[in-house]
């Protein structure tokens, strides 16, 4: 897969199983048997990719919510969206494949 980037299009994988406890999203990846349970910035970003988005407006979203500058948004969320592709969490999709919205 080639590295992300800004107009790189993620959702979510339709296959995991989540839901939210006390402000905190909890995850679990059946087919790896493995277990998430995600902090405030990372459920947000979960919620957030609920629908097709580049990464770039993630971060835009991010820095609405959030007290971050640009430069740290955007390396975080590339590192922690590449995390969460290589774990199966979230899904690339070829950008004539969504609408936006």
């Amino acid at each position: 897969m080639p590295p992300l980037q800004l107009d790189t299009v993620v959702r979510r994988n339709p296959k995991q199983i989540a839901a939210e406890a006390d402000g905190e999203v909890l995850m679990m990846n059946v087919e790896a048997g493995q277990y998430y349970g995600l902090n405030e910035v990372a459920s947000f970003i979960w919620t957030q990719l609920d629908r097709p988005r580049t990464i770039g407006d993630l971060c835009a979203s991010i820095q609405e919510e959030f007290d971050v500058d640009r430069d740290r948004c955007v390396a975080d969320a590339l590192r922690f969206v590449a995390i969460m592709v290589q774990d199966g969490l979230a899904e690339t999709v070829e950008p004539g494949g969504f609408t936006a919205g």
